[in-house]
């Protein structure tokens, strides 16, 4: 236990440091990634398929400089530069977003049945078109069964998330892409990376929360620019950065997998 508060100390302190020398040295590539962030909330509806796309470009241009920064890539200027490893971190999103999605999609199946299946025990004559036919099906003794299923899934993308949250950290060191190659360097490290992470983002939580209070007190309707512009900046400036540094400083003292295993 002391072994792991110390190694989850020792990652929130490498965050917070990381978090202003990441803001002296990419602030440039930052700002273009926050304004790029904020661009998909402009869009008109026939133009929203590009928002994702224009997500993914902001995230690497902050990522991009972040771990070129760490890693003694080139610097451009204040972090500003698209080149070779932007591409292969987009490539990284890309991929970790498809095995995400293809696992999320099939605990969604999974999830489901379980579901139907727990509210078909509990009520044989199940209206399936009919939500207080599935509260009532659902309630009572088969609550805490069909409970279970979504928890573990969440529990199991999370899990996943964090195992696969090293691959860009070793696709900038190593120079190619790594994604399930990289699997292996989290071995260990989940709960790390997890108790580390929920520290470094408690004060972003925090704000969010109490701007969504004064929000409500204040009247503003959902999408008013002010708020907007905080919640990107939280992202762009604070948590981007943060969680950069403190999965560089996991990289670095994790063991290397041994080549062709996932040493899971």
């Amino acid at each position: 236990m002391a072994e792991g508060s110390a190694a989850i100390g020792r990652t929130v302190r490498a965050g917070m440091a990381g978090w202003t020398s990441g803001l002296r040295t990419c602030w440039a590539a930052l700002a273009a990634g926050a304004v790029l962030g904020l661009l998909p909330r402009a869009l008109p509806p026939a133009l929203g398929f590009l928002g994702l796309l224009l997500e993914l470009a902001a995230t690497t241009l902050a990522y991009g400089a972040l771990y070129r920064a760490a890693f003694g890539g080139p610097a451009g200027f204040k972090g500003l530069r698209w080149g070779v490893q932007e591409w292969r971190l987009l490539a990284v999103q890309v991929l970790v977003t498809v095995i995400l999605t293809v696992v999320m999609a099939v605990l969604l199946v999974l999830v489901g049945a379980v579901v139907v299946g727990v509210a078909k025990s509990n009520a044989p004559g199940l209206d399936i078109s009919s939500v207080d036919a599935w509260r009532a099906a659902l309630g009572g003794p088969g609550a805490l069964a069909a409970s279970l299923p979504p928890l573990l899934s969440m529990a199991i993308m999370v899990w996943l998330f964090l195992r696969l949250s090293l691959a860009p950290a070793a696709t900038i060191d190593l120079g190619r892409i790594q994604v399930l190659s990289a699997f292996g360097r989290t071995r260990g490290a989940v709960l790390v990376l997890a108790a580390a992470g929920a520290v470094l983002a408690a004060p972003a939580v925090i704000l969010v929360v109490l701007i969504g209070y004064l929000r409500a007190i204040a009247g503003f309707a959902e999408g008013t620019l002010i708020p907007e512009l905080v919640s990107v900046a939280l992202v762009f400036f604070y948590l981007i950065p943060v969680w950069t540094a403190a999965l560089v400083d996991v990289y670095r003292v994790q063991p290397a997998p041994t080549p062709g295993t996932l040493r899971t």
